[in-house]
């Protein structure tokens, strides 16, 4: 029994050492399981008592419309249907980047149909527009982090750590299609709903053949326009608006129930 027991401390002895060589060649070999920036080494309550509203640009670097321009109008969303299938033209501007991706991921996924089937792309397609002016709330464009593989996994410099804010910076549209892609399936048909997807940071996509979701109004001639004040005579048939007493008017009306003399005064008080 005692040679059963020190054979068994001997395995495991040797297991934990190996273990411990398995962890250390995978630290040096594979820097994403260690610490990459600050974000991770120190979480931000966003809760805590001390947080901010944070915005990727300035308002003064945001996009704007040229004054000398003609009005336009948002749509908020379109739907067309050509020869290859139907298409969701959507306007993200003041738009939360989870919930537009969820309903993103519904749509290629092809959930809205009724005739939906799972395992088989079905899904349609969809087109974004003023990507860049979706909204993360309290301090996400500070905290939420991405990381890129640069060349390999096993790069020694580790993956390219970048915040929302940077992200946005280098390429608006990432930040919705990144957030849609990881909402997707990770299944074999996730590339072909992944390409139904286009997103634009402008307010005008350059599809053809396809309705624009931001128009411009147009103008509204005020002869055609009815006026509410009129003098004009009512036409021949009309009939004048009478108003009518409430209730119905053919039945008769029931004289209020009178107290007798011996009610209890409470009763009385209640009826005047």
């Amino acid at each position: 029994e005692l040679v059963f027991f020190d054979r068994v401390a001997t395995m495991l002895r040797q297991s934990a050492t190996r273990l411990a060589r398995y962890k250390k060649k995978l630290m040096t070999r594979n820097p994403a399981h260690t610490i990459q920036s600050f974000h991770e080494a120190e979480r931000i309550d966003p809760f805590g008592k001390f947080s901010w509203q944070a915005q990727p640009f300035l308002d003064r670097n945001m996009p704007k419309v040229d004054p000398a321009e003609p009005r336009h109008k948002s749509l908020r969303g379109v739907v067309h249907q050509d020869l290859s299938g139907w298409w969701h033209i959507i306007d993200a501007q003041g738009l939360g980047v989870g919930p537009l991706a969820q309903k993103i991921s519904h749509i290629l996924q092809g959930k809205h149909r009724a005739d939906y089937r799972k395992g088989i792309v079905m899904g349609d397609s969809v087109i974004v527009v003023n990507a860049i002016h979706v909204h993360f709330p309290g301090p996400t464009w500070d905290t939420k982090i991405y990381k890129f593989w640069r060349s390999r996994r096993t790069d020694p410099r580790g993956p390219q750590v970048m915040t929302a804010k940077h992200l946005m910076f280098t390429n608006p549209g990432l930040v919705v299609s990144l957030m849609v892609k990881q909402m997707l399936p990770t299944k074999i048909h996730r590339n072909s709903m992944y390409r139904k997807l286009y997103v634009y940071p402008g307010a005008i996509h350059p599809h053809w053949g396809i309705p624009q979701v931001v128009v411009p109004v147009q103008p509204v001639d005020p002869a055609e326009v009815p006026n509410c004040f009129s003098t004009e005579q009512p036409f021949e048939g009309a009939v004048p608006f009478i108003p009518q007493p409430s209730g119905d008017p053919g039945k008769e009306k029931k004289e209020p129930k009178k107290l007798p003399r011996w009610a209890p005064r409470a009763q009385l008080v209640l009826r005047k």
